[in-house]
């Protein structure tokens, strides 16, 4: 009876001792983690909210919405007529090119693209 309550001892410390381990705070952990409480399990943990969060969801579409435009953009101008956002599939730009065209030039930039973007997003917070 004696040597199975020290092997359940031995189990119950080992097992606390790893918990241990596994709690304190990692160099390599990211940095929203490295806040994080170090007597809460890993898996409980939550990451620390950034205030660019926000931020960051907008410019990832971004950065992909732009190599779309760059990929589509196949005479390398820096622009997109109205039959290589067609092509592309740039459906966006395709139904939307006279608005995003305010000069009329009959090419669109990425810039012009985001400016209207930004102003229907502005637009559809203000309704």
């Amino acid at each position: 009876m004696k040597i199975l309550q020290l092997v359940m001892l031995t189990a119950v410390g080992m097992t606390a001792l790893s918990h241990a381990g596994a709690q304190a705070p990692q160099p390599d952990a990211p940095a929203a983690m490295r806040g994080a409480e170090p007597y809460l399990p890993p898996a409980l943990r939550k990451p620390l909210r950034d205030a660019t969060g926000t931020a960051l969801l907008r410019y990832q579409p971004m950065q992909k919405l732009k190599k779309r435009f760059e990929a589509a953009d196949v005479d390398g101008s820096g622009t997109l007529s109205r039959e290589e956002a067609r092509q592309a599939g740039l459906t966006v730009v395709d139904k939307n090119f006279d608005h995003i065209d305010t000069a009329q030039r009959g090419a669109v930039s990425f810039d012009d693209l985001k400016t209207f973007l930004i102003q229907r997003r502005e637009e559809a917070h203000s309704r």
